[in-house]
């Protein structure tokens, strides 16, 4: 008998023991008024759906924290009494990282014993509490996700309603517009196109972000009518934060996939005090793989760095940050002409690029009502590019020299002031030094005269200054208004816009809204020192063009059709003036894809006109599944010099994207995560210039029908991505395996026509581009 029991018992231990371990995570953070940045002791933060009900309140300073929390994903509740309560939805946690959240909530207008617990989710607002539409918040956790995200923002961003981008790099086309129209920002401070090999490849796109996803904060991204504080932007607003390091505890992360080996860590300077660390370094992989690659591709690397230190004083909250990038992409030629097998062996060429920035925050929070935010700051970005071919008699030929260096002083600051829960103010100027020193000559063909396109070396500055206020006399109806205004010193030039915008909640459940602004941009500095020789002299024809300009005029209806379907339809028209053209001409600005190639004359007599309707509808991630819709119908139209109204470069017409996962908890325990997503984006093809054939099979070179500039459309464009993930969770670290397609039906995209001159025939350049990445990442 005593056998048995103990056999019994040793069963009972063994049986136990055999259980999985229930792994865990904390998750913290702190909450504060969203128009005030005060914080908000007492407020309520709980597990949606947690039984039991698992939660936390915020101390004195705001601070909250919720310890063993299961591993899995989650939606958290927050709530404050004369506060609107709010989500914050589909946070996963890991064992690798704890979660860090900062919740901003907004006080209610209504009376206190009015106020009813109502959850908003955040997931469809921007964090900008100013903005009346247009506008969504980016979330790097989507970009890791969604199929097509690629690790990306800019192109996640892609799959919105508005949005369009080619295959071949990542240049942001919002509503029609030129990705050059896009305004850059980070912590405040306008950036350098933060994309590698950027306006290289394409003016305002690049190849792939210098953004990293372990550094980068949710962000704000807006497609039109942007409130206020945002100038020198024409199309839209890519406001980027970063995260600040935990202030408790040292984790990591490490990765490696085809796009690049990163390293990441973040944690207390000194533990017990809330000053942290957080950065992230990544290096190419096809770097790494060079020394095995083929030489005819020639060697291609790129690297970035980005970073914050936060330092909380007795006076207030300093931080440093910054981003830096460097890319490089060369080949040499071969010089012995018996080896050379095709017309690229003679050819060489070399490009280095650099873009960086540097920022100190200087942050204060006054009473319970006000703040003001100083920053400092010095960014720079360059490139150096050559182009060089052997002739018959080995003398090394040049056709293109590129030298431009372009280095920015910024002196930002705002104040920040909440009256009453019905009115916020929010004051502030940008100060901006330019400083530049560009080269730039090239020559039709190899061997003949570098003609000197810009050269210059000097400074210039552009003031910025704007008020905004946002009024909401109660809890169905909001408006905002202000004006932000420029001053260019190089030329004089200055701009006066008006922003308005209103919203009203109709019934609970939804809200129309109407938004103007006008909005101004500033060219590439480049196109202000064109060289052009005129009886022996040299002058300067575009150093007096004005400010591109742009009318915003966007309309918005909302519904949240239940607690986890959004829908929203955005009907715009934008009347874009005073564009530079060639005089007699169908050349525009709106359409150019590169500057470093143009020397003509500019006058500010074009225009242009984008309209259309955005249709979102989401549905939440909720029981492991999620989708999305979004269609954009629009027309893009330009008139140039010559007075002639054409289709835009950009005027795709429709834009279509289906996207959808699910998700599912797995292993034992249930306490991993693995998730399929799908996406298909169908488009129409980008507009080009079409051939005069009849020219081109005479003269044996290409010749394009100009009169007839961007009348042909190129074929639609399916485009399908997949992505696959799959989460395991130990007791002190996460690993992640990640599996993404972009363009699996292997779409090809046009570049370009040639004429073989062996066939005599006219042949189309397309590049089937299939991009796949594997990566495993680690966080502990």
């Amino acid at each position: 008998m005593k056998k048995v029991i103990v056999f019994l018992f040793l069963l009972l231990v063994f049986q136990i023991s055999s259980k999985p371990q229930v792994l865990t995570q904390t998750i913290k953070g702190k909450v504060f008024d969203v128009e005030s940045n005060s914080p908000l002791p007492g407020a309520t933060v709980t597990i949606v759906d947690s039984n039991p009900l698992k939660g936390s309140g915020t101390d004195a300073v705001g601070f909250f924290r919720i310890e063993n929390v299961e591993v899995g994903r989650y939606d958290i509740l927050v709530s404050y009494i004369g506060y609107k309560s709010y989500v914050v939805r589909e946070i996963v946690v890991g064992t690798g990282k704890e979660v860090v959240l900062n919740i901003g909530l907004k006080e209610s207008v209504n009376e206190v014993d009015e106020v009813t617990v109502k959850a908003l989710s955040n997931k469809n607002r921007p964090k900008n509490s100013m903005t009346t539409l247009s506008a969504i918040q980016v979330n790097m956790e989507q970009a890791n996700r969604y199929a097509g995200g690629f690790d990306d923002p800019a192109r996640l961003v892609s799959s919105y309603a508005g949005v369009a981008q080619s295959l071949g790099n990542n240049g942001i086309v919002v509503r029609g517009n030129s990705p050059k129209g896009l305004l850059w920002r980070m912590e405040g401070v306008q950036i350098p196109n933060p994309n590698h090999f950027a306006d290289y490849i394409s003016l305002g796109g690049g190849a792939v972000t210098a953004l990293s996803s372990q550094t980068m904060a949710t962000s704000d991204f807006f497609t039109g009518a942007f409130p206020a504080e945002y100038g020198n932007a024409l199309s839209g607003v890519f406001d980027i934060n970063l995260r600040t390091g935990n202030t408790e505890k040292h984790e990591h992360v490490f990765q490696v996939g085809a796009v690049g080996i990163d390293f990441a860590s973040e944690g207390p300077f000194v533990k017990g005090k809330r000053s942290s660390y957080l950065f992230n370094y990544r290096y190419s992989t096809l770097g790494l793989l060079a020394p095995i690659l083929p030489k005819e591709m020639g060697k291609l690397t790129y690297q970035d760095l980005s970073f914050k230190l936060n330092f909380p004083v007795k006076s207030g909250t300093i931080s440093l940050w910054g981003i830096g990038a460097y890319d490089f992409q060369g080949k040499e030629a071969i010089n012995d002409s018996l080896k050379w097998e095709n017309n690229d062996d003679p050819k060489e060429f070399e490009t280095r690029l650099t873009m960086g920035a540097v920022g100190l925050n200087f942050k204060k929070v006054i009473g319970t009502n006000t703040y003001f935010q100083t920053t400092l700051a010095a960014t720079e970005n360059s490139l150096d590019w050559s182009q060089d071919r052997f002739n018959e008699q080995m003398v090394l030929l040049p056709k293109r020299n590129v030298k431009d260096y372009k280095w920015k002083l910024t002196f930002t600051g705002f104040l920040n002031h909440k009256f009453n829960a019905k009115h916020t103010n929010r004051t502030g100027f940008i100060i901006d030094r330019l400083m530049y020193n560009m080269d730039i000559k090239k020559a039709d063909d190899y061997g003949k005269e570098m003609v000197t396109y810009a050269s210059e070396k000097n400074g210039s500055s552009l003031y910025q200054f704007y008020t905004q206020s946002k009024f909401t006399p109660t809890d169905r109806l909001t408006l905002n208004m202000g004006f932000h205004s420029q001053y260019f010193g190089l030329n004089h030039n200055f701009s006066f816009e008006p922003r308005v915008g209103i919203s009203l909640k109709i019934i609970s459940n939804q809200t129309v809204s109407f938004a103007y602004g006008l909005h101004s941009q500033v060219e590439s500095l480049q196109l202000y020192f064109v060289e052009q020789n005129v009886s022996g002299q040299t002058i300067m024809p575009n150093k007096k063009l004005d400010f591109n300009k742009s009318h915003h005029f966007v309309m918005g209806y909302e519904a949240q059709l239940n607690d986890n379907l959004f829908l929203k339809i955005e009907p715009f028209f934008q009347k874009l003036v005073n564009i530079p053209v060639v005089p007699d001409s169908y050349i525009s600005t709106i359409n150019l894809k590169e500057t470093y190639g143009f020397n003509q004359t500019l006058v500010n007599s074009g225009s242009g006109k984008n309209y259309g309707v955005d249709v979102t509808l989401e549905r939440f991630l909720n029981h492991g599944l999620y989708y999305l819709f979004t269609a954009s119908v629009f027309d893009s139209k330009y008139t140039g010099g010559d007075g002639i109204e054409r289709n835009t470069a950009y005027s795709r017409n429709y834009v279509f994207n289906a996207m959808g996962g699910k998700e599912w908890l797995v292993g034992k325990g249930k306490q991993n995560l693995f998730n399929a997503n799908i996406r298909l984006t169908y488009m129409g093809g980008n507009r080009i210039i079409p051939l005069n054939e009849t020219e081109t099979l005479a003269q044996k070179e290409i010749v394009e029908d100009y009169s007839r500039a961007y009348e042909f459309q190129l074929p639609n464009a399916p485009i399908l991505s997949l992505s696959l993930s799959y989460r395991k969770n130990k007791l002190n670290h996460s690993s992640i395996w990640s599996f993404h397609l972009i363009n699996a039906l292997g779409h090809k995209e046009f570049q370009e026509y040639e004429f073989n001159k062996d066939t005599n025939k006219i042949e189309q350049v397309e590049d089937l581009l299939f991009i796949p990445n594997i990566s495993y990442k680690i966080e502990f």
